[in-house]
């Protein structure tokens, strides 16, 4: 019977019986025959364990089978779980190592539910992140070999150009360079390829690790899940380690080869080179890997906070050095527009700004300056307005070249933002004033704060931040003060926005 699953029941092994298991107790940790199942299902001490088909059992990944459930330093099973420290813990930790602290509760009680937890879901989107980073890295490698493809058509245009300009002496050194060129372009790109291979070997990695959490969440019981996503998350950290160290290596670097004219060139029957080849290596326009906080197990009784993340501008094929140049700028505010697309109002310097435009997938479209330094950005009836702290203006705005229609208020205006066809501008000095299109302000909400920037109106809900005193201040619409909310732990809090409620 032992060769029909394969995994011998325990009891019966131990003694000296040979009867193949039929189903797997992840709380004994051993298989279990259909004679001997009978008896565990009805023992008062083991009715209440969970136990799986021995198929389903062997579906697990490796990493889940092995996985103890008892503590590697008393060897008392793991009943716990501290919600201080985030893990899982015996008695004897409990009462040692977790005297203090607060949260402990029953691991059965903590991982109820796991399947549908945000920890599951954001070690799978982990996963995502990781693997399309390492497919980034891959095709950039795959790029670059394209790239100095052409690059090396166009040197070798160029050198012949040269040759064909000058007489037979060029000859000799012509066939020197060329053959320099194409030594450096097979070793480069062989260099490419054998970066493009590592992060193949990298993705199997991922891929089998997106496998295993797959297979521990299609078969694997709650415990199971959760101590397998430990391990699958510290496996993450190291892949992304190596990940982020690749990238300082020199195969991973950018790298393009152009022709250096030499000056004897100008000395035809003195020069005994056309040139040299010059190799110009940079990192990788790839979007840097962050490590991200995965979502932790709480008790019940404790606050669950989970983050969001917004994916990155890409660079497009067109103005890509204006997307470099506002890295180091001042993006004041940002805005999308209807059919997706998004619009960046920068601050170039003090008196002159700029509006960036890209597309709903985040390519780079193009850049408009202005002689006037933009702040806020929001839209009223399919209409962008825009406001100008230098030019203390708010104005409507053409979407076609981002230039002035017609102005809206005057004043130091900075935020803006609408909801309900109600527009709120920040006007220092005055406070936030609410109007209607084409009317004057039907109400001015007076604001304590002499730094007044940054404002949001959702439904009959005013906010706006204050950064001198890390907090953000909840109004009603007469100006009432809701709430205040105050983040020791992030300093100089900006733009707000809401979401769906």
């Amino acid at each position: 019977m032992a060769e029909t699953t394969g995994i011998v029941c325990d009891l019966c092994e131990s003694r000296n019986l040979s009867n193949s298991a039929y189903i797997w107790c992840s709380v004994c940790e051993e298989g279990l025959c259909i004679d001997c199942s009978e008896y565990h299902r009805v023992s008062k001490l083991s009715k209440q364990h969970h136990t799986l088909p021995i198929d389903a059992y062997r579906k697990l990944p490796e990493f889940i089978r092995t996985l103890s459930k008892s503590c590697s330093l008393h060897e008392e099973p793991l009943e716990l779980y501290c919600g201080t420290h985030q893990e899982p813990c015996c008695t004897e930790c409990i009462a040692t190592k977790h005297s203090l602290c607060r949260g402990t509760t029953l691991l059965s009680k903590t991982v109820k539910g796991i399947k549908d937890s945000e920890y599951l879901t954001s070690t799978n989107l982990r996963i995502t992140d990781v693997k399309l980073y390492a497919e980034e890295m891959k095709q950039n490698r795959r790029e670059n070999i394209e790239r100095l493809k052409q690059q090396h058509v166009l040197v070798c245009t160029e050198v012949t150009r040269i040759k064909d300009e000058t007489n037979k002496h060029l000859n000799n050194i012509e066939a020197k360079l060329v053959n320099e060129i194409n030594e450096l372009v097979m070793s480069e790109t062989e260099s490419c390829k054998n970066a493009e291979s590592k992060m193949e070997d990298q993705l199997s990695k991922l891929q089998e690790l997106e496998k295993g959490i797959s297979e521990a969440e299609n078969y694997g019981n709650e415990e199971q899940i959760y101590l397998g996503l430990k391990h699958l998350n510290e496996c993450l950290a190291a892949e992304e380690t190596n990940l982020k160290s690749n990238m300082e290596e020199s195969c991973f670097q950018e790298k393009a080869i152009e022709l250096i004219v030499a000056e004897e060139m100008k000395l035809l029957t003195t020069i005994s080179s056309m040139g040299s080849i010059k190799l110009n290596m940079k990192l990788s326009v790839i979007k840097s890997i962050q490590p991200k906080s995965s979502a932790q197990m709480f008790s019940p009784n404790e606050a669950s906070y989970s983050s969001m993340t917004i994916s990155n501008i890409k660079r497009g094929t067109a103005g890509s050095d204006c997307i470099e140049e506002t890295r180091s700028r001042n993006t004041r505010s940002l805005i999308q527009l209807s059919d997706g697309k998004i619009v960046l109002a920068v601050a170039e310097s003090e008196t002159y700004g700029s509006f960036h435009l890209f597309d709903a997938d985040g390519h780079y479209i193009k850049r408009k300056f202005s002689t006037r330094c933009p702040f806020g950005l929001t839209m009223m009836n399919q209409k962008l307005i825009a406001s100008f702290d230098t030019g203390k203006v708010a104005k409507y705005l053409d979407l076609a070249n981002f230039s002035g229609i017609s102005d809206i208020a005057n004043g130091k205006i900075y935020g803006l933002s609408c909801y309900d066809n109600i527009l709120a501008m920040a006007i220092r000095g005055d406070g936030i004033t609410l109007s209607k299109e084409g009317e004057n302000p039907f109400k001015t909400i007076n604001v304590k704060y002499r730094f007044l920037a940054y404002i949001h109106l959702w439904k009959n809900r005013l906010f706006y931040s204050d950064f001198t005193e890390h907090c953000v201040h909840c109004l009603d619409m007469d100006g009432n003060e809701i709430w205040r909310a105050k983040f020791d732990e992030i300093k100089g809090p900006r733009n707000i926005c809401t979401d769906l409620f």
